[in-house]
């Protein structure tokens, strides 16, 4: 077995550490049914059938990415991704109605933008552009969902108070911060994500600021939740994997958070021999006509720092979809860049994923049904040159 196709396995069993309807059925087996539910996010589908497992038959509402099988009585509604519209919108008419009836809520990520009810005034459009540029300008996630919460009336806590149980795809933020926490209500910050907005350049005029103080809510009571999984749990599941083939593994502590840059040079500067695995959410500032994403547009970046040496690195967006890409994310090694062009063109003009499909470099195995953030993953050799670390 390739080197390759050894990383991609390890890969593939961090997936499997965290695959949702397993989650969701051991999380709810203790419980009794019948009941409603309501599910939101890409792991909304495959929550959905794990619940009816454990528990018989549901009923409810699943906004998601893709026509996916739910059980029978439960509502499949397809949301607009990775920005809202006019199906976001449907779908969160819906959520808010089917929030009043819900006995669980089940949130994953990715649904901020699927699901979605703007503040009164607000049109969808202006929200999906306010989207926009938080993602564009490499915001932090946490401001990215505090100023989606104060535009909206079904973040932050609008949706009620609900027992939840959450997979996170945010490193390290609580799961208040997963889809927005459309249940579970937070101390509101208008000045705050007004300053945000200001910072990545969308003009908040007085009678925007008055929507936003007018829609901060008064944080509801806290609903039960019970947090099923995050990167780390992904991370852990990789760094055994490699292990039990005999490879010296382990996870780095904390989160990739910040600027990928930075983030990827104290990671790789810092890996010891055999793999080390990381989870998190990296700031990429990102251009709207490239072909990449945040998981190839790192896997270049490191595929110049490791250039020429035998050390191999993987970045894994863990839902199976990377940015403005076809791909999941790359697996690259000291020898990518002799297989392709100009690496710095591709990064400037946000087309490393064109770029790693020329050099075969690609993870492409499609949507995965989850989503707990990005994997990070360099394996140094036992034995070999160091790696020639090229910041």
């Amino acid at each position: 077995m390739s080197r390759r196709e050894t990383i991609l396995r390890w890969l593939r069993a961090g997936l499997d550490a965290v695959e949702p309807e397993r989650l969701t059925h051991d999380a709810l087996r203790d419980r009794a049914g019948p009941m409603t539910v309501l599910a939101i996010g890409k792991a909304a589908a495959a929550m959905c059938r794990g619940a009816a497992s454990a528990v018989g038959p549901i009923e409810g509402l699943c906004v998601t990415t893709h026509h996916e099988l739910v059980p029978d009585n439960v509502e499949l509604v397809i949301g607009d991704h990775p920005l809202p519209g006019p199906a976001s919108l449907a779908a969160g008419l819906k959520a808010l109605d089917a929030s009043t009836r819900a006995d669980i809520a089940l949130i994953s990520g990715g649904g901020s933008s699927l699901c979605e009810v703007p503040a009164d005034g607000l049109a969808i459009e202006f929200v999906a552009s306010v989207y926009e540029k938080l993602l564009d300008t490499g915001t932090d996630i946490v401001d990215v969902n505090l100023v989606r919460a104060s535009l909206s009336k079904t973040k932050g806590g609008g949706l009620g108070s609900i027992p939840t149980y959450v997979i996170s795809d945010v490193a390290g933020a609580g799961p208040s911060v997963v889809s927005s926490g459309p249940t579970l209500g937070v101390a509101p910050d208008p000045d705050r994500a007004i300053d945000v907005m200001r910072r990545v350049g969308v003009t908040v005029d007085r009678t925007l600021e008055q929507v936003i103080r007018a829609n901060a809510r008064t944080a509801h009571p806290a609903p039960e939740v019970f947090m099923l999984a995050d990167g780390r749990t992904a991370a852990k599941a990789v760094a055994l994997a490699s292990v039990g083939d005999g490879v010296m593994g382990r996870v780095r502590p904390g989160w990739i958070e910040g600027d990928f840059h930075q983030s990827l040079v104290d990671f790789v500067g810092s890996a010891d021999r055999g793999i080390t695995v990381a989870s998190g959410e990296p700031s990429v500032p990102g251009r709207p006509d490239g072909r990449g994403g945040r998981n190839t547009h790192t896997a270049l970046r490191a595929a110049q720092m490791i250039s020429g040496s035998d050390a191999w690195f993987a970045a894994l967006a863990t839902d199976g979809v990377d940015g403005r890409s076809d791909s999941a994310g790359a697996i690259v090694d000291g020898a990518t860049l002799s297989r392709g062009g100009d690496p710095t063109a591709a990064l400037t003009s946000f087309n490393s994923a064109a770029y790693l499909e020329t050099t075969g470099d690609l993870i492409e195995d499609g949507p995965t049904g989850t989503n707990v953030a990005d994997l990070w993953l360099i394996w140094r050799p036992e034995r070999g040159p160091e790696p020639i670390l090229s910041v």
